[in-house]
């Protein structure tokens, strides 16, 4: 329908000109060519008749361009108008940052988002802008390992949903009186668990490729992290490989689940000290669970912790009373446990007045960056990467003339996609 309303608001348009170029000559110009031709077309018919095709093509054009604005509401053309304002409204604040949830609301009836009313008016705009041109799920790496996740067609069954219950909403709009909350409506059949897949949910790793591929800056990850909050905090539903690590966390802070009191056991050799035996050091390095835990990653950190003593640099961890730092937990959706980890750690760095942070993993970089100050926490935080650099331009540390060839390296998406850190690892 869309392909034959544009193909005929062009054959009006050259019907116009055809006859009006004959009932005009002195108008026509090289740049009209298509209307030129179907003047040449027309020459011949008399001047009655040319005037009646030019009225004929002027109001088929006008009545088709009236018609399809009236149609774009209901098509995915709608982009044509919303695509714009979309773009100016789009997230001002840091891409990595999530809206926090206010836990001690004791208004609050439901957490996380599981009806359609639940979302906000910035993720219905979203989806009415969706030009359905499929960037973003060519780029989804769950969607590319066969995961039952496609960006596109998430944003196309909202939208979906939310045209099915406008009539329903309307109607409880106009009949609520001022200063009393809506009626909710129920659903024939539930967001979550119908429309909405489960596992689609669980599919999303939060990477942020969708966004970045995204034309009109529709924002998923957001959204998607909604509706996990409310599977796991109102109804406490999700996969037993989460409960797994919930646990773990809740009992060792770290999802491995080994003993807290063996988070620092990497550093027993180097001579590094812990924050409560020198307080005063510049830098505190927050380690995070990978780097004290997974053998791969605890080389990594030990190597970080020699080129920062080769550079005469004062830092100091926190071993057994650094904690998970909440990430994990806030983007499984259970926000609760998020919040617990990342207040215990800002109560430990502000005890010891930290205001300098610096850490290798990029997701502890993110979290601590962007997440930590909502909660109180007031410190400067440097993925290691831009303090290995600053430390380079200064002439603190002086690579070795060897060479290790040509390196691939992958771009962490929490240190490129969330915080645009892509020159400093290089």
């Amino acid at each position: 329908m869309i392909l034959l309303t544009i193909l005929s608001l062009m054959l009006t348009d050259f019907l116009f000109d055809g006859a009006h170029f004959n009932l005009h000559p002195e108008l026509a110009t090289a740049w009209s060519y298509a209307g030129t031709a179907a003047a040449q077309l027309m020459a011949g018919l008399s001047t009655g008749t040319l005037e009646f095709l030019q009225a004929i093509g002027y109001f088929a054009h006008l009545l088709l361009i009236v018609g399809f604005l009236n149609f774009l509401p209901y098509g995915k053309h709608f982009h044509v108008i919303t695509s714009i304002p979309n773009v100016f409204m789009r997230k001002t604040r840091p891409y990595g940052e999530l809206r926090p949830i206010n836990l001690e609301d004791e208004t609050a009836t439901s957490f996380g988002a599981a009806r359609i009313e639940d979302f906000t008016w910035k993720n219905y705009f979203d989806w009415y802008t969706c030009t359905e041109c499929g960037r973003c799920t060519s780029q989804c790496p769950a969607f590319n390992s066969d995961k039952p996740l496609s960006p596109k067609h998430l944003t196309i069954d909202l939208r979906n949903f939310l045209y099915a219950k406008q009539e329903r909403l309307m109607a409880a709009i106009k009949a609520c009186k001022p200063g009393e909350p809506m009626v909710e409506i129920e659903d024939p059949k539930p967001l979550i668990g119908d429309t909405i897949l489960k596992e689609t949910l669980w599919a999303c790793t939060t990477c942020r490729a969708c966004e970045e591929a995204c034309p009109v800056f529709i924002e998923y990850v957001q959204e998607i992290v909604d509706m996990r909050r409310n599977l796991v905090l109102m109804q406490g539903d999700f996969p037993s490989e989460v409960q797994t690590t919930f646990t773990n966390m809740e009992r060792n802070s770290n999802p491995w689940g080994i003993g807290f009191t063996e988070r620092g056991n990497w550093a027993q050799d180097l001579g590094i000290p812990l924050m409560e035996e020198k307080p005063d050091v510049e830098y505190l390095y927050f380690v995070g669970c990978a780097g004290s835990f997974d053998d791969k990653n605890k080389k990594v950190s030990a190597s970080f912790a020699k080129l920062l003593k080769k550079a005469d640099v004062k830092f100091a961890i926190l071993g057994k009373e650094e904690k998970c730092n909440g990430d994990s937990a806030r983007r499984i959706g259970n926000e609760y446990l998020a919040q617990t980890l990342m207040k215990e750690n800002i109560e430990t760095m502000n005890r010891y007045q930290v205001k300098k942070v610096i850490t290798a993993c990029p997701h502890c970089f993110n979290t601590l960056k962007h997440e930590y100050p909502k909660l109180g926490a007031e410190f400067e935080v440097l993925h290691h990467s831009q303090l290995l650099a600053e430390l380079v331009q200064q002439g603190r540390l002086k690579p070795s003339e060897e060479s290790l060839g040509k390196v691939t390296f992958h771009d962490p998406c929490y240190l490129g996609r969330y915080n645009d850190t892509y020159e400093e690892p290089r």
